[in-house]
């Protein structure tokens, strides 16, 4: 994921409420529908840190396709579910995706999806947790991946989130035996009964004859 890079929004500021979550409970989608030349993630997180316009407006990060900013801690409340003291507002983290053509719709999508699987892994949070600002207040938002008009639908979104929060799959080394075979492993190859190479190697049937043949015939 590319760096977050930060800046904060004061206190004592009209779009800062100024108080914490109870806690996290989910990650809230929204796009900017700002479509002016410039609007990218910086301009926002600009706009936010000199107060909104004195309008009671905020959100915790602000992403296009090359910057992620965040404007307030992940625990800080903000108002940008649109349900007052509601629990969009007072218990999820607020992601707006940028939508001016510079701003690169498709690849602001995953650069957010990434983010908010980051953010469920975080804070301990299923996948279906990540939602729509739709969820709290009917609004029409993040209406462009609600019309999908750019190709890119909610569904699309959400899959890139699960792809990101699973877990890796770790595969054991090629020349190391799993934790649970290093004590048989190393009794073998004392033994004679193996020459200790490729223990994650599938054997033929004239190898494991070989290896019995061994283990009986020291």
């Amino acid at each position: 994921m590319i760096p977050i890079q930060t800046r904060l929004v004061p206190d004592g500021v009209p779009n800062n409420p100024n108080r914490n979550m109870a806690s996290v409970a989910y990650i809230t989608i929204h796009n900017t529908g700002n479509y002016t030349p410039g609007a990218g993630a910086k301009m926002h997180a600009d706009y936010q840190y000199n107060g909104s316009g004195r309008r009671e407006a905020s959100w915790h990060y602000t992403v296009d396709a090359t910057e992620i900013w965040q404007s307030f801690d992940d625990r800080r409340m903000c108002w940008h579910a649109g349900d007052g003291n509601g629990p969009g507002n007072a218990s999820s983290i607020g992601i707006e995706i940028c939508v001016n053509d510079e701003s690169g719709f498709a690849k602001a999508c995953d650069n957010a999806a990434r983010l908010a699987a980051m953010l469920l892994r975080k804070h301990n949070l299923p996948v279906e947790h990540v939602v729509q600002h739709n969820r709290w207040n009917g609004k029409d938002c993040p209406a462009e991946l609600r019309s999908g008009r750019w190709g890119m639908t909610w569904r699309h979104f959400i899959e890139a989130v699960q792809m990101y929060a699973a877990p890796p799959i770790v595969t054991p080394a090629e020349d190391a035996p799993s934790p649970w075979a290093t004590e048989a492993w190393a009794w073998a190859c004392d033994d004679g009964i193996t020459d200790g190479t490729r223990p994650q190697t599938a054997a033929t049937r004239e190898e494991v004859v070989t290896l019995l043949y061994r283990a009986f015939h020291k």
